[in-house]
């Protein structure tokens, strides 16, 4: 890959051309820094601290932006692609500082020293992912790595708002539907997105698996019908979509530790 260095540690690469392997040796040490990666053809997959990441874009192109705290060790395992095209932008951390960024809590996530996102670029970043690669000229490349930075920012903001709608969508549906036994399928299926797909997405944006919080906002229900609306254990059972009151017994104990009686016990000794 062709570098150019500008200076504040600013970096731009390209590659364009056929690669069949790994194209660097392993133990090389990265050193803390912000990158934005887009693979726009090709196949490659390296290892950067404990996380191991596979970019594919044989059928289209994808990107990564990450974050590191600290160096950490790189091992690459694969390059493909004939050809191979990517580009590359990277900054020391106090660049996020500069444009008002930080470490971009909202837009990428991780544990330790590495935080990462990786998606589907929109196709204005594409293209200047594109025009990044076929533009030469240095002082054009650095205009160009900077926009290419700049539009991954806005791309991965417009995802996060229209995550954060569609997980307003889910919780509101949830909230309307306990009573009719829905699954974490059914909740997916309202928002007009695969399963495995919007359990991903409910859990990044959530910290919480959807699963977990559908059975959590089931229990609570019940509780709540139980202490609050002074209905029966069967009636507050099938009120939250229960199959059966000792389905929403066991359900209850689990959750709170002691039997839905309890809560119809500590009710009556309030009204006392």
């Amino acid at each position: 890959m062709g570098i150019e260095r500008f200076p504040g540690n600013f970096r731009v690469g390209v590659l364009n051309q056929r690669v069949d392997g790994v194209m660097a040796e392993d133990g090389k040490l990265v050193e803390p820094k912000v990158s934005l990666l887009c693979l726009l053809s090709g196949r490659q997959k390296f290892q950067l601290g404990a996380q191991e990441f596979a970019m594919d874009a044989t059928q289209s192109p994808t990107a990564l932006l990450f974050q590191t705290d600290a160096a950490l060790p790189v091992r690459f395992l694969e390059n493909r692609g004939n050809p191979l095209i990517k580009t590359a932008v990277s900054m020391s951390p106090d660049w996020m500082q500069v444009i008002g960024v930080g470490r971009m809590p909202s837009l990428i996530s991780g544990a330790g020293p590495l935080a990462y996102r990786a998606w589907k670029p929109g196709s204005a970043l594409v293209a200047l992912a594109r025009e990044l690669v076929e533009n030469e000229a240095k002082i054009t490349r650095m205009a160009l790595g900077l926009d290419l930075f700049n539009g991954a920012l806005d791309d991965l903001r417009r995802r996060a708002d229209d995550h954060a709608v569609l997980m307003q969508h889910a919780k509101h549906y949830i909230s309307q539907n306990l009573h009719r036994q829905i699954s974490s399928k059914d909740v997916a299926a309202a928002c007009g997105v695969g399963l495995r797909t919007f359990q991903r997405l409910f859990s990044q944006y959530e910290g919480v698996g959807l699963g977990t919080y559908l059975r959590a906002e089931r229990t609570n229900a019940g509780r709540d019908a139980i202490e609050r609306l002074g209905l029966s254990i069967s009636e507050a059972a099938y009120r939250v979509g229960y199959s059966s009151p000792e389905n929403f017994a066991t359900a209850i104990k689990k959750a709170f530790g002691v039997a839905p009686s309890h809560f119809r016990q500590r009710d009556e000794r309030i009204g006392e």
